[in-house]
């Protein structure tokens, strides 16, 4: 990932994806990657705002998808944040080729780190090489159990120094796992994760899909991950897909006040 801040120009950060493992079998880009650069943009929206590195925790990031992802390099342009105290929400767009594939909106704690803790930015330092895994599926390594999706941890998978995994990392096994729970035919809509506590990247995280409606045309699932303990999850999450066929996305620029 790569970000793009110039004055007067929006700030834009974007995935590559001739890189494998931000791709599906297919050489899309997968969602899941998506969701790591949605989590990851909106943050860099919030940083622009602020006057020095200030460490900070995502609360919830939602993203709608606009018809399946391409085999192309793709944009998450941030549109607006609105600060509120040491509360950010941050909204932005997935874009490829000019094209709106995506909306992205996260809240943002700002101040702390996952659980809560001052943290340092200071104690980043490490600059992991690209990974090398085939597609993205093979980067989060998860595994089928009875109990679910169970990703071991990989220091890839880490955002924060406690060390924690990343929010993107953690929306992204949410999403595989509610993927590989759904047919084929249906095309996920949209996807909202809420973090709920630290995911110690200590100990394995397990994804576990709950479907709560499902019908002909259209699937809602409701999605949590845990470390051990299912009555105590560090995230949840909901996804809505939909059989309908994709459209063509066309934005429409409205005026504001």
């Amino acid at each position: 990932m790569w970000q793009h801040a110039t004055v007067g120009e929006p700030v834009s950060t974007s995935l590559d994806a001739a890189l494998p493992a931000a791709c599906d079998p297919d050489g899309r880009v997968s969602r899941g990657a998506a969701l790591v650069l949605a989590d990851q943009a909106t943050a860099g929206g919030v940083f622009t705002t602020l006057s020095r590195p200030t460490p900070m925790m995502t609360l919830d990031l939602r993203v709608d998808w606009f018809g399946p992802l391409p085999a192309a390099a793709i944009s998450c342009v941030i549109d607006e944040v609105t600060r509120e105290g040491d509360l950010a929400l941050s909204r932005g767009r997935l874009v490829a080729e000019g094209r709106p594939i995506g909306a992205a909106v996260a809240r943002y704690l700002i101040g702390s780190m996952p659980g809560g803790t001052p943290g340092r930015m200071d104690e980043r330092h490490d600059v992991l090489p690209p990974s090398p895994a085939p597609c993205f599926a093979d980067y989060l390594g998860a595994e089928a159990t009875p109990d679910g999706l169970v990703m071991q941890p990989r220091v890839e998978h880490v955002g924060a120094p406690l060390p924690a995994y990343h929010g993107g990392v953690i929306a992204g096994l949410l999403e595989h796992a509610g993927v590989s729970s759904i047919d084929a035919a249906f095309r996920p809509l949209d996807i909202e994760i809420r973090f709920l506590a630290p995911a110690l990247a200590t100990l394995p995280l397990v994804a576990r899909v709950v479907p709560r409606r499902i019908g002909r045309r259209a699937i809602t699932l409701d999605l949590e991950a845990h470390q051990g303990d299912p009555n105590r999850p560090v995230a949840i999450g909901r996804m809505l897909a939909i059989t309908d066929p994709a459209g063509d996305p066309v934005r429409h620029d409205l005026p504001r006040g």
